[in-house]
């Protein structure tokens, strides 16, 4: 901590001269009650209670337009999870990288930085989670801001110093490569397309490197207090063990500010699974790769990894969304979701039938106040109504209540 005091006030000196310099942070503890998150309670669970927190301290540096560095360090937390008078080192690198500015248009960004395009559904940097998300890489862009956008990026994993050979060993991709073009089709329109390949180590054999290719079109069009949102993906390759894959998803959004307090959203997401009666040979459940879920299924975070949250049977979820706007420091929304599997799925009871398609349903509702503009408070609760389907997707009981609430204080202050 020392010598990170040193190193502030170090650039701080030096910024005066050298160019701008910027130190802020966000200090964001969070109460959450939890009796039916993520899972549904059983009969003889009891409810859980509990605060995190997240710190970060970001400093970010500019010289002269065409060199930009941030440093961000975060702690991550659950309040009294160490002893007093203890020393427990728990910061840890959330962003390091540095940006050259090659040309008017073309620059290149290198270290461990945050991934996000489109709606991020397959590259987000995951803010609801307390760690968020970061990945290694270096990104080449290219940024025309009246007609296009350019991005191609490059990531390596190594899990140690090594001298010879480049087995990863950990269960996280080795390789990432991404392309992501976007452009202007009209005053009110643009679309993208974004197509990753990430690569696998087999879990048996680390010569073998299997590659996963995943193709997504995203196109939103904004026409008047209208707006539309079409996304559909496509993915093939190989599985971490070999098995090939052919599998699909497909977002499709239209919302309408009807009033100036009063916007609604209708959508749905679609993700393909496996055939859990007869498999075949193809593995045909999609994944979300390194995507958003919270914010996507649901805030009580039943289904924000696929295919693992369904245990491959995919994943049809239609929404209904409402937000209203008190005052210009209050924003309400309640959101609908209703859940049901794409695929079949056996039922452990009785043999040779399937569950039911329909899991349950969830209600979210979340009051935001704006402190003041660095400070903002939520106040959020959420309920799941389960069926027997739930209950073999993800256990628990549907006859127990399940229910979420959440109490959050988000601070960003800027220093200097």
């Amino acid at each position: 901590m020392k010598k990170l005091l040193l190193l502030v006030s170090f650039l701080m000196t030096c910024s005066i001269g050298w160019g701008q310099f910027s130190l802020d942070a966000q200090i964001r503890p969070r109460f959450e009650f939890r009796n039916g998150y993520n899972r549904l309670p059983s009969l003889d669970s009891n409810p859980a209670a509990q605060f995190n927190q997240r710190t970060r301290l970001n400093l970010t540096y500019l010289s002269d337009s065409r060199v930009s560095t941030r440093i961000s360090i975060q702690d991550v937390r659950i309040w009294g999870q160490d002893l007093q008078l203890t020393h427990v080192p728990s910061f840890d690198l959330y962003e390091a990288w540095v940006k050259l500015q090659l040309s008017d248009n073309w620059a290149v960004q290198a270290g461990r930085q945050e991934l996000k395009y489109d709606n991020q559904r397959l590259l987000s940097f995951n803010d609801w989670a307390l760690p968020g998300r970061t990945h290694d890489a270096v990104v080449f862009q290219y940024d025309n801001d009246a007609a296009s956008k350019l991005h191609v990026g490059l990531g390596l994993n190594q899990s140690q110093n090594r001298m010879f050979e480049t087995h990863y060993g950990l269960n996280h991709y080795k390789t990432l490569n991404y392309i992501w073009y976007n452009t202007r089709i009209s005053t009110n329109t643009t679309a993208s397309l974004l197509a990753i390949a990430d690569g696998y180590e087999h879990p048996d054999n680390p010569d073998k490197l299997y590659i996963r290719g995943t193709w997504s079109a995203y196109m939103q069009s904004s026409p008047g207090n209208y707006s539309f949102t079409f996304n559909p993906a496509y993915q093939h390759g190989n599985t971490r063990t070999g098995q090939d894959i052919s599998a699909w998803f497909v977002t499709f959004e239209a919302s309408a500010r009807l009033t100036g307090s009063y916007s609604g959203l209708l959508g749905f997401e679609l993700f393909s699974g496996n055939d859990g009666v007869n498999p075949g040979d193809t593995y045909t459940a999609f994944s979300d790769l390194y995507g958003i879920g919270h914010a996507r299924h649901g805030f009580m975070d039943y289904f924000t990894s696929f295919p693992a949250h369904t245990l491959g049977a995919g994943l049809f979820n239609p929404y209904f969304k409402n937000t209203f706007r008190l005052s210009d420091q209050t924003v309400f929304t309640a959101d609908l979701h209703l859940f049901y599997i794409q695929n079949d799925y056996p039922d452990p009871v009785n043999p040779g039938q399937t569950i039911d398609y329909y899991l349950g349903s969830e209600i979210d509702l979340v009051l935001s106040y704006r402190f003041n503009d660095f400070t903002r408070l939520m106040f959020g609760y959420s309920v799941m109504f389960g069926t027997e389907s739930m209950e073999v997707i993800k256990g628990g009981s549907k006859d127990e209540f399940a229910h979420w609430a959440f109490v959050m204080i988000t601070m960003t202050p800027r220093f200097l």
